[in-house]
Order: C-alpha cells, then structure tokens, then sequence
C-alpha cells in the first residue's frame, strides 16, 4: 500500500479557458484531484479504523488489542496520506515512505526473531541506531505473511471506497476517480512486491543469524560443543589421509568462582570474554577454540608433524596469554590455566574418548594443583598412554589461592 508507481501525469499546469470563458478540461480535472485528494486526506482515520476492524477480525485479537498501538498504524495512515498528496500535487511517495509502507514484511520477521532469539539467548535482539520503527511490531499477537497481505488489500479496498463516496459527493467525473483509484491499485500491488523483497531478505538474515546461534556461544562467540565435535571428528578423519595428529587441550579457569562470588556474574562473564578474544587470537586456520560450558574451553590444533613435541609449547603460550592481568571496571584480574592434553596421532581414535581423556588429564591438575599442563597420548580407541605431567613456565600467581575445581 505504497505510492511506489510513479504518475504519468503532470498537475499544476496554468489555468486557462476557451474562447466561451468556460475551464479547460485539463485545469478542471487538475481542480477534480485537488478536491479528491483533500477530501481523501480528511478520510483517513476512517480509512484505518476499517483496517482495523478487519485485521482485528482475521487475527483473533480484540479491537482495542489491535488499536491500542497508535504508532502501529502510522503506516497505514502515511499510505493513505500519499495517495491523497499524489492527488493534490502529483508528487509520488519518496523511497524512504515507500519502504517504510511496505516495511510490514520485516515486522512479521522481526517479531518472529524477537519471541525466537528470546527464547534462545534469554534476552531481545538490539535494534540498529538509527532504524525507523518497525510498524506493528509492539502487537501482542503473531503476524504472518498471509495477514499482512490482507492489510494491504484491505487498505486498497477501504481507500477505493471512501474514494468513491466522495467523489460522489463532490460530483468528481468518473475519470478522475477512476484514474485515483487506478493509482490505488498500483500502490498496493507495488508495496506487496516489495513487503515479499523485503520479507525474503529478513527472513534470509534471520536463519543466517540462528544457524549461528546454534553453533556459537551466545556470551563469548566462540563454537560450542556440539560443533566442537563436529570439527573433531572431521579432523581425525583427516589423519588417514595425511601424516601428523591433533593437540586437544582442555582448559579450566582456576579459581573463576572467586571472581563470581567477589565481583558478580556481570564481571565474571566480562573475563570470559576476554579470555576467549585472547585464545582465538592464539589459533592458526586449521585450529578451532570452543567454550565447553561454564569456565571451560577447549583447543583443537591440527595438522601438527609431532603433534607429542608441539603440546606443552603450545600449552604453555596459552597460559602465558592468560596469565595477562584481565581488567574489567578498573579491577585487575589475575587468572590462570589447568590444562589438560589429548595427543592424537592416528585416525583410529574416537572423538568422546578423545575428550574424555583430556577431560580427566585436565582433573589430575585440579586434584595435584592449579596452572599446570598434564598430557595423555591417545594412538588408538583402545590405547593411551598414561597421563603424564608437563612442567609449565608459568608459575601460579601468589595473589591467587590454590583450589580444586
């Protein structure tokens, strides 16, 4: 319900008569739009309430449910008004009224996203600085695509005939009101082609953006475990057909309940943060970072020609970046690393094991003491080596206490 068609004719010419002092046709038809088009202008709040009854009607909502939001049906109303401009200057609606009009097609999307994201992250999505509001949006029941579509037909339909009565009523020729409701018609049809353009492109946006959540972490960004595993899998698959292994770390923040417990879950999940933008910044391409839940990460380093050799140095630089002071509102945070090591050098290995493995590498610290680096090497589903502790240049820092998890 946009005035996007733009009008073949031009209005304000001079006026002028015949040689019997009678109005030429032209300024006639130009003084029949001007008439209409005012006329139109003071109709529609009419115009809306008719939308309104029928939305009301269609959705099973109340009237006063779906009238409440006055600023919902701006829309509605900014369609009406442009016709009626149109009429009274022959001036189309700009691009930005245009997409505004049509824009019902990103508000059934974003309402969709709203209860969606909510319901998967605890929380409403941000809205863009500076975006025009979306209309229809606070409504307090579920928009579709089907019932938007009626809107803008309703719209059409109420708006031809509140056009009717009064050209009637003001004696308009037949002509003009056909060319009004000419124009009408176009507009609807304009504004539901691109409701469908931009409908397709939110709705683009908001699988992208799930598919995301349900393969990241929602607090630091960082992959979560499910595709943790799938990059795991893939990468010791990848073993059969070419030489070297796989370091799997596992890590544990020491200490990170004191920081909850001290400072609150606001500044614990700020060191969280942190630390993960510090460990993604330690991977190479063809290594992975992934929040396994709570205070623990794990690193996958693949493509390693010894694999046994690389482990404690790479180990031991992502203590070293942890042990930086993490700051966080003028707090110095000094936090450190348990880690414990899967060696994987051949294909024959299995992810859950793999993990399990270093998982309980990882707990042999936490039972012996914090900040340092236990390694296990894995070489098959059935065989590991016993876990064996890796001396860290990292020392425990003394402002910290020892703890076991």
């Amino acid at each position: 319900m946009t005035s996007g068609a733009e009008s073949p004719v031009s209005f304000g010419g001079s006026s002028s008569r015949d040689g019997t002092g009678r109005l030429t046709e032209s300024t006639q038809r130009d003084g029949e739009r001007l008439a209409l088009g005012t006329a139109l202008e003071r109709r529609a709040d009419d115009i809306v309430r008719t939308c309104q009854m029928a939305f009301a009607k269609h959705s099973g909502a109340s009237f006063e449910e779906v009238a409440a939001p006055t600023s919902a049906w701006e829309t509605t109303a900014l369609a009406v008004h442009s016709i009626a401009n149109w009429l009274k200057s022959g001036v189309s609606a700009g691009r930005l009224d245009r997409e505004q009009i049509a824009s019902l097609g990103t508000a059934a999307v974003k309402q969709r996203e709203l209860h969606v994201l909510s319901a998967r992250v605890g929380g409403t999505p941000d809205g863009e600085a500076g975006s025009r509001p979306n209309p229809l949006m606070d409504l307090d029941f579920q928009l579709s695509v089907a019932l938007i579509t009626r809107l803008n037909l309703w719209w059409s339909e109420a708006t031809r005939a509140v056009l009717a009565d009064e050209a009637a009523s003001l004696g308009i020729s037949r002509d003009s009101l056909d060319e009004a409701c000419d124009m009408v018609v176009r507009s609807c049809n304009s504004s539901l082609v691109l409701m469908a353009k931009q409908f397709d492109a939110e709705f683009k946006f908001l699988y992208e953006r799930l598919s995301d959540l349900a393969l990241h972490d929602s607090l630091t960004g960082l992959v979560n475990r499910a595709m943790l595993i799938d990059w795991l899998d893939r990468a010791i698959a990848r073993l059969a057909r070419s030489p070297g292994g796989l370091v799997v770390a596992f890590m544990d923040v020491d200490n990170f309940k004191d920081v909850n417990d001290a400072y609150g879950h606001a500044s614990g999940d700020e060191v969280l943060v942190e630390l993960a933008s510090r460990l993604t910044a330690q991977m190479r391409p063809q290594d992975v970072v992934a929040r396994f839940g709570g205070d623990e990460f794990v690193a996958i380093f693949g493509d390693l020609p010894d694999p046994l050799a690389a482990a404690p140095r790479m180990a031991e630089r992502l203590q070293s970046i942890v042990a930086e002071p993490v700051k966080v509102n003028g707090e110095d945070f000094h936090m450190t690393l348990s880690i414990g090591i899967a060696v994987v050098e051949g294909p024959g290995c299995r992810t859950d094991e793999v993990l399990a493995q270093a998982d309980a590498a990882m707990y042999s610290v936490k039972k012996t003491g914090c900040n340092k680096i236990v390694t296990v090497e894995t070489t098959s589903a059935n065989r590991s080596t016993a876990p064996r502790a890796v001396g860290s240049t990292v020392h425990r820092s003394d402002q910290r206490p020892d703890a076991t998890r």
